[in-house]
């Protein structure tokens, strides 16, 4: 695929895919959206890629769906047909999301709304610059939230703060993000993308298979609500792990304090039982 809307790049293990729409503020389009996820399809089926840094180009993330289309804009009939084909045949937006078995790092540079927020939920980690403004606003344009929205903002930021953000459409700055919990951390603006690589190095550091498994656990088990089978899922993983090459090489690696060499790659080396049964 060619892309029109985003810039992917990639610099050793790290892949980049930053919204490139800067002179409408990135503004949220069909195409855009099955550009981000052909990208990140990229990375999750290459080997030598680990971790994706997603971000926007220009003075900010993601000012939510292009409203060009004046009035209709949110009328579904206006959606391309091949894109509601894709989502029936995949399944909910969200756990196409959850089902990524490499991190992705979202770095919010500036102002992001709407669909600009919702979309990044699902991701592992968010991080802010200053400069960063987020809002839940659909209810203020007469929609609501969407890609499950309700469903995974109480689980980051509890439902007292989810019925606040999305019945008010409020924005809130980087700050208070950060005490929401809709962000880990803010940073400066000309920081951004500095902190962004270097947690996506520190996640170098961990073995990828090892990442991957965990990852899965993560977001399977937020459904899961039979503790023996979480139990025997988890220890089935780690007895796994334990018998692998890069189990030796964690221990070896450590005990001779030099950074690890990896031998197991994501998606070629994951156990024949994966994914979670």
């Amino acid at each position: 695929m060619d892309y029109e809307h985003i810039i992917f790049e990639t610099e050793g293990e790290i892949a980049t895919i930053t919204l490139n729409r800067p002179e409408r503020l990135n503004a949220w389009n069909w195409q855009m959206g099955q550009e981000i996820w052909d990208a990140l399809y990229k990375v999750e089926s290459d080997p030598d890629l680990r971790v994706t840094i997603l971000t926007g180009a220009g003075r900010g993330f993601c000012a939510g769906a292009d409203l060009s289309g004046g009035a209709n804009t949110f009328d579904g009939s206006n959606r391309p047909r091949e894109v509601d084909q894709r989502r029936r045949e995949a399944g909910s937006l969200i756990r196409q999301y959850f089902s990524l078995l490499k991190p992705v790092i979202v770095a919010i540079n500036g102002p992001t709304v709407g669909v600009g927020v919702t979309f990044i939920l699902p991701f592992d980690i968010r991080i802010a610059s200053e400069s960063a403004r987020i809002g839940i606003v659909f209810n203020r344009r007469g929609v609501i939230p969407e890609i499950d929205c309700p469903w995974i903002l109480p689980r980051i930021v509890g439902i007292s703060r989810a019925a606040e953000l999305m019945y008010t459409g409020r924005i809130l700055n980087a700050q208070e993000s950060l005490e929401y919990g809709l962000v880990s951390r803010v940073v400066p603006d000309d920081k951004l993308l500095d902190t962004a690589r270097e947690i996506a190095d520190e996640i170098l550091v961990s073995a990828p298979v090892s990442i991957a498994l965990t990852k899965r656990m993560l977001y399977d088990f937020l459904t899961e609500t039979d503790l023996n089978k979480v139990e025997s899922i988890n220890n089935r993983y780690f007895g796994w792990t334990g018998l692998q090459p890069d189990a030796k090489e964690g221990v070896i690696s450590f005990l001779q304090k030099r950074r690890p060499k990896w031998k197991m790659k994501v998606p070629g080396d994951l156990p024949k039982f994966f994914p979670l049964e």
